[in-house]
């Protein structure tokens, strides 16, 4: 009896390219804030691949992204489907690492945010703003969280206002919110986040910064 054995050997390229950069919000001009993993998409179209099959991957929670698993060679470069409005894309030659950043306008920004601690509570202070008029704003929250992602989906406590899509966009625009969060323990370090949301397709939410607060 005989056996017969064949080692393939893998002569494919490694990816030896990187493109990496900020995504600016023009209200702060600051890294857009959003939320981890869905607050964002990049897409990279590659010269000479499949004009429909981007390689996509989400950007980071502070407007960074990065992507250092692909091959150096022309690139079209766009930022989607974040609470942001359209940018153009960019044509990016990309080498071993290179940079490219955007600026985008949100469809809405947090400002003027104060957070405060008392026993049992939390109170924020803030207003909504927006340098472009988009979809109608719908909704406001404050969310804590005992860990630093805090988002509309990592929360254990929430002050919640879904009916702003009943009052003018003015008036909000127009009003210094206050919002108190109950519940919380003596002691304890919690973290602080404001969202808010225009009527937009993808339900996406913009943010604050976030805030941590101890709890006397």
């Amino acid at each position: 009896m005989s056996f017969l054995s064949c080692d393939k050997i893998d002569n494919y390229d490694s990816p030896n390219g990187a493109v990496y950069g900020t995504l600016t919000d023009l209200m702060t001009n600051e890294g857009l804030q959003s939320e981890q993993p869905n607050g964002f998409t990049m897409k990279l179209f590659e010269k000479g691949g499949n004009k429909n099959s981007p390689i996509t991957f989400y950007g980071k929670p502070d407007g960074t992204y990065e992507n250092a698993m692909i091959f150096q060679n022309e690139y079209k470069v766009l930022p989607a489907e974040g609470a942001f409005f359209a940018v153009d894309t960019a044509i990016v030659q990309v080498g071993s690492r290179t940079e490219q950043n955007f600026d985008v306008i949100p469809f809405l920004s947090v400002s003027n945010v104060s957070v405060t601690a008392s026993a049992g509570s939390i109170t924020s202070n803030y207003r909504i703003t927006r340098q472009k008029v988009g979809d109608k704003i719908s909704e406001r929250k404050t969310l804590v969280s005992r860990v630093p992602g805090v988002n509309n989906v990592t929360h254990e406590f929430s002050f919640q206002r879904t009916n702003l899509a009943s009052t003018s966009d003015d008036e909000i625009l127009a009003t210094q919110f206050t919002d108190v969060v109950t519940g919380l323990t003596s002691g304890k370090t919690y973290y602080v986040r404001i969202a808010v949301r225009t009527n937009n397709a993808l339900k996406k939410y913009n943010y604050s910064k976030v805030y941590p607060v101890t709890i006397p």
